[in-house]
């Protein structure tokens, strides 16, 4: 592969930092505490092989997109996995972009965007918090099915974010709520700010005026939050900080031995299990479109069909599926799964090896060092309760 064409490569380099990170604290979690977190599966993208796939071999593909795992495990988490949640937050925004917003205009909709959140503390329960914002829109939008009629709404799509500021876990909903082109929103919006308030009190939380706000026409302004959620989990600027820290952020600053983030994000981890990231409903079907799952973007399929009949024939790279399971072990002092990747960006399969045999040997150094026996090895024990999770043998 020539220099020319590596030297355009992509590098996965900080997602699999931050899987390796969140699997070191998932584990560390375990170790203390002897049960899971949801979402511990994280510990095997990227490391174990998919089912049905060669179980001795690691594998890389290497084409002009960059160098990635082909047939490993993928996790699918979309809180503890940065390569999984990246995935399915790509996905969400081309299904929004490309087939949910032209289907307003067929059925002469439009949609606002509502914004719901709540009181919350640095020193309060994370989990409790984020419960009772689940417990009040829950309340709050059986109260307001017949109001969704009024304004002939088709339905509406859901996204949780929770970034962790000065005041913890900043839970809050973004929903984006059809209605009939033309319908005046002044009586609905009125309604639905009283029925925030008294669901909030309801569950025994509290909030102020910006508890609730409504945006009209906002169908691009729910999309751009998409956009900035994926955005600013790239980078820790200042004013990703003023605004709170992602769940990605807080893994890059734990990488860096920032003992706080760690703690921080487990806690919200803890919050956050079980809770769905993005949800639209049935409004597919009311639609006819395509749900967002079973997405595909034929133009965008259609350019990457294009795109790779002219590129180079992807490189393979193998080795001992052992080997890398040593190499990417959790307890490895360096982020193996990193390192592999970015030794495999120009095609060099003796450099893969190479940096392979070099973390099996430093890794072997580590467990003689730590006297650590396969029998204390946490990565053996909490696989073995992922695996049941997981239906794996």
């Amino acid at each position: 592969m020539s220099n020319k064409h590596s030297a355009t490569l992509k590098s996965p380099n900080r997602e699999y930092i931050r899987v390796t990170m969140a699997s070191r604290l998932m584990a560390g979690f375990y170790d203390q505490h002897t049960r899971n977190l949801k979402g511990s599966s994280v510990i095997g993208c990227g490391r174990w092989k998919a089912y049905g796939r060669d179980s001795t071999t690691a594998e890389i593909q290497v084409d002009q997109d960059g160098a990635r795992f082909d047939g490993h495990f993928i996790c699918g988490n979309v809180w503890t996995c940065d390569r999984c949640a990246r995935a399915r937050v790509s996905q969400s925004r081309s299904w929004i972009r490309a087939a949910f917003i032209p289907s307003l205009e067929l059925h002469q909709l439009s949609a606002a965007m509502m914004t719901f959140t709540m009181a919350h503390t640095y020193d309060g329960d994370w989990k409790e918090s984020i419960d009772k914002l689940h417990d009040a829109y829950k309340l709050f939008d059986k109260n307001m099915s017949r109001h969704y009629k009024n304004i002939g709404s088709m339905g509406k799509l859901k996204s949780l974010e929770a970034p962790i500021g000065k005041n913890g876990i900043h839970g809050h909903f973004h929903v984006l709520v059809t209605y009939a082109a033309g319908i005046d929103m002044t009586a609905f919006e009125a309604t639905a700010r009283k029925e925030w308030d008294k669901a909030v009190a309801k569950v025994g939380g509290q909030c102020n005026e910006h508890g609730f706000d409504l945006k009209l026409n906002a169908a691009l302004d729910y999309l751009a939050k998409h956009d900035l959620a994926h955005e600013m989990s790239s980078h820790d600027t200042k004013t990703a900080r003023e605004k709170g820290l992602s769940l990605s952020q807080l893994l890059d600053r734990a990488a860096r031995g920032d003992k706080k983030s760690s703690a921080e994000w487990l806690r919200a981890i803890e919050a956050l299990q079980g809770r769905r990231r993005f949800h639209a409903g049935d409004i597919a079907s009311k639609l006819g479109i395509t749900t967002c799952s079973e997405w595909e973007d034929e133009e965008h399929q259609a350019e990457l069909m294009e795109h790779n009949a002219n590129a180079p024939e992807p490189v393979k790279i193998t080795y001992s599926l052992r080997d890398h399971l040593r190499a990417t072990a959790i307890d490895h002092p360096r982020f193996g799964l990193a390192l592999i990747l970015r030794a495999a960006r120009g095609g060099d399969a003796e450099k893969v090896w190479s940096i392979v045999k070099k973390l099996c040997d430093e890794y072997d150094a580590f467990r003689l060092s730590q006297a650590i026996t396969p029998e204390q090895q946490i990565e053996e024990r909490l696989f073995a309760e992922v695996g049941k999770d997981l239906n794996f043998d």
